[in-house]
C-alpha cells in the first residue's frame, strides 16, 4: 500500500510528519557537524586563504555531504554504518592531503613549475580522492524518497538531481550490483561536487587536468591515482580494525572475530567464496553455511592482509579458536572443524569444514542462496569407529568419480610415500573400486611426444615456450589427476600466475572460449605425467569437441606478418566453468573451423 500523507499535515506543516523507515534529507552544513574535526584538519592541510577555502573547497564538502546523506559505504564491509560513505570520503580526502605533502608534483618537473602549480595539484589531489566512491549511490545503492505532498515513493537518480530538501528517503543495496562498477561513475558526477570555479581551475592546466581526469576515471597509473589509492586503503584499514591514529578521530578497537566475520561476509557477497557447485569453497544446506576450512581461512588471511589490517594470526588454528570463542562458528563437540561428505548430483567430496549459521552472513533469510540437490553429511572421524586414519584438518580429501585425492596446502600432488607426502594418510574407501582409465589410448590427433619435444627444443613456435613445471611427483592410482589439473589451472588464473594472450602464453582467450595449447599446458602441470593428466581431463568433459568429434582444435596465429598454427583444447564459457575472470579475446589468434 502506498504511503499517504494526512491532508491537514501536508498543508500546514509538511515537516512535522515522519515516514516510518525513512530519514529526512539534511543540508550539507548539518551533515558535516559530526565531522568538524576532520574538516578542520582538511582546512589546515590545504593552506589557502579563507576566501579561497570558501570559494573552491567548502562547496566540495557541502555538495559531497548532500549527495552522501546518511548512506553507508558498503553493505557488510568497511564504513558500513550510518553515514559511512560521508565519513569514508572525508577520511580519504584528508589522508590524500597528508600524503601529498611528501610529493613533488608533477614528478620530474623543474622547481619553478612545481612551485607555480602546487596549490592546483593539491586541489586536484584532494578532490580526486574524495570522488573515488561517489558513484556508489548509483551502482550499489537504490534510494527512494517520498515528498510531503505526494504519497508515491520515487527513485532517486543522482546523475540528474539532488534529493529534494523536504523529502524523506530510505535505501536498500542493489542485489545486482557489480564489484568496482562504481569506479566508472565519478566523471559523470564531478560537476555535481566541484563548483564551477574549481572545475575551471583544474581544467586550466593540461598536465593537472589529465592526471585528475585519469584518476577519477579509474586509471591507476598516475601520481594522483597512487595517492588516492593509498589514502583509500588507510581509511579502509582503520575502519575495519578500529585502530586509533592521530590523523582522524579515535575509533574503538574491533575484536579479531568481528573483523574476521566482516571479511567473510565481504568475500561471500563479492563471490570470492564460491558456493554450491562442485569444487566450491562453501556450501549452503539446512540453515548452515559450510566453509572448506583451510582454503577459506587462507583466502581470508590474504584478503585482510591486502586491506592493510594488522594483528592477523598466521596460523589457522588461532583463527578457528577466535571464531569459536565468539560463537561465529558452530563447534563440533570441542573442536572447530567438521568432517563432511558433500554430494551435489553425482559429484562427491570428503572435506574438513567450518560450520556457521546462515544468518551470520545473510541477516535477511531472503538473501540466502537456494540449494538444490546438495547433501552434506557430517561423519565421525574417530579411527576406532570408522576404521580409518585421522585426517589432518589442513589436508582436504577429495573424491571424484570413485577416486580420491590428498592435496596439501600448495595444491601439489602428494601421494603417500612421495617427496611431498603428508604424515597423515588420505582417506580411501577400500570398498570403492578405482575408476582409472590410464589404459585408454591418447586421442588420435594428439601430436607425438617425440615430435613435440623436438619442436620445443627448436623453439619452433613462440607460443610453445616452456615454463617451470608445476608437479614432478608420481601420482598413485587413487589420484584423479584430471581434476587436480583443473584446480591447478583455476588457481593459477585467479592468482594471475599464468600468462594469458601473450607470445609465451599457454592460454589464449578466443570468442569461442578459452584455448589451452596442448600438450604444453599439461606439460607445465606435470612434465612426467602430462599424457595421463590430459586423458583424465578429457574424461571430465569440460572441453568442447570439434565438428569432427575430436578433442584437438587448430588455431592460426598471426604475428609480424607471419602465420603459424597451434593445437589447442577449447573450453567454452570458461569464465563460468572455472569461475575465473578472463581478459578480452586475443586478436592475433583465430580458431580454424571446418568448412
Amino acid at each position: 500500500m502506498p504511503l499517504m500523507w494526512p491532508r491537514a499535515l501536508s498543508i500546514a506543516n509538511p515537516t512535522a510528519l515522519s515516514v516510518p523507515g525513512h530519514s529526512p534529507v539534511e543540508p550539507g552544513t548539518q551533515l558535516l557537524v559530526p565531522f568538524d574535526r576532520i574538516t578542520q584538519s582538511i582546512r589546515a592541510a590545504v593552506g589557502l586563504p579563507d576566501s579561497h577555502w570558501r570559494e573552491i573547497y567548502l562547496p566540495v564538502l557541502h555538495n559531497y555531504a548532500e549527495l552522501s546523506q546518511q548512506l553507508p559505504a558498503s553493505e557488510a564491509h568497511h564504513h558500513a554504518d550510518t553515514g559511512g560513505l560521508l565519513r569514508h570520503g572525508l577520511e580519504t580526502m584528508l589522508e590524500a592531503l597528508l600524503l601529498r605533502r611528501d610529493q613533488l608534483l608533477p614528478p620530474g618537473a623543474p622547481a619553478e613549475e612545481i612551485a607555480k602549480h602546487q596549490d592546483l595539484w593539491t586541489y586536484a589531489t584532494a578532490t580526486s580522492a574524495l570522488l573515488h566512491d561517489v558513484g556508489k549511490p548509483i551502482t550499489d545503492i537504490v534510494v527512494t524518497y517520498v515528498l510531503p505532498t505526494e504519497g508515491r515513493p520515487q527513485r532517486w537518480q543522482p546523475l540528474t538531481a539532488s534529493l529534494p530538501a523536504d523529502a524523506q528517503y530510505r535505501f536498500r543495496f542493489n542485489p545486482q550490483r557489480q564489484y568496482h562498477r562504481h569506479a566508472l561513475i565519478p566523471p559523470l558526477l564531478a560537476h555535481r561536487i566541484l563548483p564551477q570555479a574549481g572545475l575551471d581551475w583544474v581544467a586550466s592546466e593540461p598536465a593537472v587536468f589529465d592526471a585528475w581526469l585519469g584518476t577519477i576515471s579509474g586509471d591507476d597509473t598516475g601520481p594522483l591515482a597512487a595517492i588516492a589509492h593509498e589514502a583509500d586503503g588507510i581509511s579502509v584499514a582503520r575502519d575495519l580494525t578500529g585502530g586509533v591514529r592521530t590523523r582522524s578521530p579515535a575509533a574503538r578497537a574491533k575484536r579479531l572475530s568481528e573483523r574476521l566475520l566482516t571479511g567473510l561476509r565481504h568475500m561471500v557477497k563479492e563471490g570470492d567464496v564460491t558456493l554450491n557447485r562442485p569444487g566450491a569453497s562453501g556450501f549452503v544446506a539446512d540453515g548452515s553455511l559450510w566453509l572448506v576450512s583451510k582454503r577459506v581461512l587462507d583466502d581470508l588471511r590474504e584478503h585482510l592482509t591486502k586491506e592493510g589490517q594488522t594483528g592477523i594470526p598466521g596460523r589457522n588454528d588461532r583463527l578457528m579458536d577466535e571464531l569459536q570463542q565468539w560463537h561465529v562458528i558452530q563447534p563440533n563437540a570441542d573442536k572447530a572443524v567438521w568432517y563432511c561428505n558433500i554430494e551435489i548430483g553425482d559429484w562427491c567430496q570428503a572435506l574438513t569444514c567450518l560450520r556457521m549459521d546462515v544468518t551470520q552472513i545473510w541477516p535477511n533469510l531472503k538473501d540466502v542462496p537456494t540449494t538444490i540437490d546438495i547433501s552434506i553429511t557430517p561423519v565421525d572421524r574417530d579411527p576406532e569407529k570408522q576404521g580409518q586414519a585421522t585426517l589432518d584438518p589442513a589436508i582436504a580429501v577429495q573424491t571424484t568419480g570413485g577416486s580420491s585425492v590428498m592435496k596439501n596446502s600448495v595444491g601439489a600432488i602428494s601421494p603417500t610415500g612421495g617427496p611431498h607426502a603428508s604424515s597423515s594418510p588420505a582417506l580411501i574407501n577400500p570398498a570403492q573400486p578405482s575408476n582409472s582409465c590410464d589404459d585408454l589410448p591418447l586421442p588420435f590427433d594428439l601430436p607425438d611426444a617425440r615430435e613435440t619435444a623436438e619442436a620445443q627444443r627448436g623453439n619452433a613456435n613462440p607460443f610453445e615456450a616452456a615454463v617451470e613445471p608445476a608437479h614432478t611427483t608420481t601420482p598413485n592410482d587413487n589420484i584423479d589427476i584430471g581434476q587436480l589439473f583443473v584446480e591447478w589451472l583455476t588457481q593459477n588464473i585467479r592468482e594471475e600466475r599464468v600468462e594469458i594472450n601473450t607470445a609465451r602464453a599457454r592460454l589464449h582467450v578466443l570468442p569461442e572460449g578459452l584455448a589451452m595449447i596442448t600438450p604444453g599446458i599439461f606439460r607445465d602441470f606435470s612434465p612426467e605425467h602430462w599424457d595421463r593428466a590430459q586423458k583424465r581431463f578429457q574424461k571430465l568433459k569440460l572441453h568442447t569437441k570439434t565438428e569432427k568429434d575430436t578433442n584437438i582444435w587448430t588455431c592460426q596465429v598471426a604475428k609480424d606478418r607471419k602465420r603459424s598454427t597451434v593445437k589447442v583444447m577449447l573450453i567454452e564459457n570458461a569464465g563460468s566453468v572455472l569461475d575465473v575472470h578472463l581478459p578480452d579475446p586475443n586478436p592475433t589468434m583465430t580458431l580454424i573451423k571446418a568448412t
